[in-house]
């Protein structure tokens, strides 16, 4: 660990040392006339500090990120745009305000946006929850090295292939819906009852936003629902929530309840629920978040607390960090907990 930290520590004042001049490299985009290109690339580098019951000591774990991010836009008159996003990475990132295995087209106009491609629905990204920021507190990137993620939202079918359409907004009201042909996870798997299909799976969000005085205050509900292949042995996907959001300047506040009950789950009478929050400061160059969560169902029980912050050095190097408290609990056996600390450095042009 001590190892690790030092080098983590020399690239960070070395990174510093040269801000000024990585500061001034150019974004990497083109704009000829009513098209616009733009390329993002970069690398992270994740430290993290494991502390819990299963070893004597604390254990070192890391993570190195290679991503790029191509967004393509195209004015076709004053009130049609047409592009695409394409986002790739050399990891599986899980938080995610970080997620990097996107690939759609898009048609925005008065009347609305169309998706097509692997992208969130709609239950995931009009839906209000906790705020999370940098590695993503108690739904982020501490589950890579133990303890397990709150859902914030409900049970959805993540970035699979869909259509998705979004509503403008109107006096603070957007909606949306999706349709995924057909969402699957560890398909490989030797048991097919370790396998996520499920077909024809939509989703559902509604979401309004509206000024109370100097604050702005928000009300979203999100569903997901979908038909299990029988060969999985699972329950259908059924997932809803119901979420707050305030927010004055840069103060955030926010909060949900996750109904998951047995959504794509082997045994029934599951009927988890999870109750979250959290607030946060987040300002231009820094921000700092804290967040909890409660999770609940026939055998076990989960209770996460985190905080964590960025600060970015310049328009092109990021500081995050996290630390997160986990205690898992399930029937007949000894309560699990521990605490995660994670450190990243990110480059970026």
């Amino acid at each position: 660990m001590e190892i690790t930290v030092l080098r983590m520590a020399c690239l960070a004042l070395s990174l510093c040392a040269s801000a000024p001049a990585v500061a001034q490299i150019p974004p990497l985009k083109i704009e000829a006339g009513d098209l616009d290109l733009r390329l993002t690339a970069g690398a992270a580098i994740q430290v993290a500090r494991v502390d819990d019951d299963t070893d004597a000591a604390a254990k070192t774990d890391h993570e190195l990120e290679l991503f790029a991010r191509l967004d393509a836009e195209w004015m076709i008159s004053s009130d049609i745009e047409i592009g695409a996003k394409v986002e790739v990475a050399n990891t599986d990132r899980d938080t995610e305000t970080l997620d990097t295995d996107e690939i759609y087209a898009f048609v925005s106009t008065a009347l609305g946006r169309l998706e097509v491609g692997k992208q969130d629905g709609p239950a995931d990204t009009l839906s209000y929850a906790a705020p999370v920021i940098a590695l993503g507190q108690v739904r982020g990137d501490f589950s890579r090295y133990a303890g397990s993620q709150a859902l914030l939202k409900p049970l959805d079918t993540r970035d699979s292939f869909k259509v998705l359409y979004l509503s403008p907004a109107i006096s603070g009201f957007r909606a949306g819906i999706s349709w995924a042909p057909r969402f699957a996870q560890n398909r490989t798997a030797i048991d097919p009852r370790s396998r996520t299909l499920v077909r024809d799976a939509v989703e559902l969000a509604l979401q309004v936003e509206r000024p109370v005085g100097e604050w702005s205050l928000g009300l979203s509900g999100g569903y997901a629902f979908g038909q299990a292949d029988a060969i999985t042995t699972r329950a259908d996907l059924d997932s809803w929530s119901i979420g707050i959001r305030a927010r004055r300047g840069p103060l955030r506040i926010g909060g949900a309840y996750v109904r998951r009950g047995d959504s794509n789950r082997l045994e029934r009478g599951f009927d988890q629920w999870e109750l979250s929050g959290g607030i946060g400061w987040v300002k231009r160059r820094w921000g700092i978040s804290g967040s909890s969560a409660i999770t609940r169902s026939s055998d076990r029980s989960n209770l996460l607390f985190g905080l964590g912050g960025f600060y970015s050095l310049t328009p092109n190097i990021q500081l995050r960090s996290d630390l997160v408290r986990f205690r898992e609990q399930r029937s007949g056996r000894s309560a699990e907990h521990g605490t995660v600390a994670l450190l990243e450095l990110q480059l970026k042009i």
